[in-house]
């Protein structure tokens, strides 16, 4: 069995040189080892690759490989509860948030992939949680996911007012997934000594560059003392906040206190289709091809 990622970066011209003319797509996935020349790796093994390519059979190295846990979890489960995206939320949430219990934190496309464990996350350690989603049936599976408010974004009318009235003590800690606009409104609804984390900018992603709306209101940040870090999941793999990550993740799901929703699609030749909808906005949750 095979499970990949569509990668959360919208192929452009950019990006084009990662993917040469007659080679296939590649990205995050995981899968099992039916034939090994390599010590290190067994028949039967799983493993997980930040390079595996989009097709049924691939030849790896060694150094392309990470061996993955022998356990009762499903293969699918490391590219979705133990995957890249739930290890971002970790990420972004405990380690560049810094959260304290009874402060409020606000969390873009809080039904995706990252969005959803942040939001758990967060009520785990008492945080006041406010969520974006961009329909009612995301609005709804936020709330379901313990978010004491949820804004959807696109019909919301003016997103500073919006903001405002779900967060009317301020915003302590920002998780930001979307960018552009909604972005600049958060920054307007910020407390002082806030965290805003960077995680992605999905409203940027393949737009033409005059499409793209800027940043207008850092000013209002800068006698806030806020602090604006990015994350990014890569440099952290192998090191003791993984490991963390993978036991508090696997001990909320024991508990059954975190849930993680799959839009799972069937068949190599959904792939395309997979990637356009995921910048589409029309998955509902982790997206990952089977």
């Amino acid at each position: 069995r095979l499970f990949i990622s569509p990668p959360p970066e919208k192929p452009t011209i950019k990006s084009a040189f990662r993917y040469p003319l007659g080679q296939a797509i590649f990205g995050i996935g995981v899968g099992t080892v039916v034939e090994s020349k390599n010590d290190a790796f067994a028949v039967g093994d799983k493993v997980r690759s930040e390079s595996m390519p989009w097709q049924a059979y691939a030849i790896l190295g060694e150094d392309q490989l990470i061996k993955l846990p022998t356990n009762d979890s499903d293969l699918s489960d490391h590219v979705g509860v133990y995957g890249m995206a739930a290890f971002t939320a970790y990420l972004g949430t405990i380690y560049a948030g810094k959260p304290e219990a009874g402060e409020t934190i606000m969390i873009s496309a809080a039904s995706g992939a990252v969005g959803q464990v942040a939001v758990q996350l967060a009520k785990a350690r008492g945080l006041r949680v406010v969520g974006m989603a961009g329909s009612d049936e995301k609005v709804e599976h936020v709330r379901s996911l313990g978010a004491d408010a949820v804004i959807n974004y696109k019909t919301c009318g003016d997103l500073n007012a919006a903001i405002a009235e779900a967060v009317p003590n301020g915003i302590d800690i920002y998780f930001d997934n979307i960018g552009g606009e909604i972005l600049d409104a958060a920054l307007l609804n910020l407390n002082p000594l806030a965290r805003v984390v960077l995680c992605g900018s999905m409203s940027t992603y393949g737009a033409a560059q005059s499409k793209i709306r800027g940043i207008t209101n850092l000013p209002s940040i800068i006698v806030k003392q806020v602090t604006l870090q990015c994350i990014y999941y890569l440099p952290h793999y192998g090191t003791q906040r993984e490991t963390n990550f993978i036991q508090e993740m696997t001990q909320l799901v024991e508990q059954g206190k975190m849930q993680f929703r799959v839009d799972e699609r069937i068949g190599l030749e959904s792939a395309p289709q997979a990637l356009a909808d995921l910048f589409a906005g029309k998955n509902f949750g982790k997206l990952i091809v089977k």
